[in-house]
């Protein structure tokens, strides 16, 4: 997808030229060449790095491949139009995070679908049940379920922290919430979690 959506951005044909230099590069760096002097390529080279997570945490809040790469396009394209507006008081991935989630939020309320996820949402996110034993497979599917089944403000919570590794502080500004809200957030979740599959564990039995 990194390539297909650096084209789409920039139409840039030669990233490939320049990749191994701005491989190099930290976020920092990058943002430096991308910002003032709209080194297009810089920021090509912080999408390839960046978009599988920010892919990966709108699929998990939508359900849907097509829309999460849709969302993933508008959100980067967003940072890059205000990218000189970036303060830098967080990291960029956590920046580009909250532009996402707000992208989403935006989304939501313009369909108003307020959270609802497709019945199959648990067979979108998962992993190929190809590459897994059947029990992992069954375990995700049943974890996936659940997590589907979460009120909105939990789910996020939970797919930034464990599936994504977002810290608690980055959390709570992706979020606009309050540190001690997040993790009160992710106790709530983490149970609700736990007594769903605790109860899918004994409908098995």
């Amino acid at each position: 997808m990194s390539q297909t959506l650096a084209t789409q951005l920039f139409g840039l044909g030669r990233l490939r030229l320049r990749r191994r230099q701005l491989a190099e590069l930290s976020d920092e760096e990058l943002v430096d060449r991308a910002g003032p002097r709209r080194e297009a390529a810089a920021f090509a080279e912080l999408v390839r790095r960046h978009e599988s997570k920010v892919r990966g945490l709108l699929l998990r809040l939508t359900g849907n491949r097509t829309l999460a790469d849709d969302l993933g396009q508008e959100a980067f394209l967003r940072a890059y139009r205000g990218l000189e507006r970036f303060e830098r008081r967080s990291r960029f991935s956590t920046w580009v995070y909250r532009i996402a989630y707000n992208v989403y939020l935006n989304h939501r309320t313009r369909t108003k679908t307020l959270g609802v996820l497709p019945q199959d949402y648990e067979t979108r996110v998962a992993a190929p049940e190809a590459m897994e034993s059947a029990g992992r497979s069954d375990l995700r599917r049943d974890l996936g379920a659940a997590i589907a089944r979460l009120d909105e403000r939990y789910r996020a919570v939970i797919v930034l922290y464990y599936i994504e590794d977002v810290s608690y502080p980055e959390i709570a500004e992706v979020l606009d919430l309050p540190l001690g809200t997040v993790k009160t957030h992710l106790h709530r979740a983490r149970k609700m979690l736990r007594a769903e599959l605790e109860s899918a564990a004994e409908a098995t039995v």
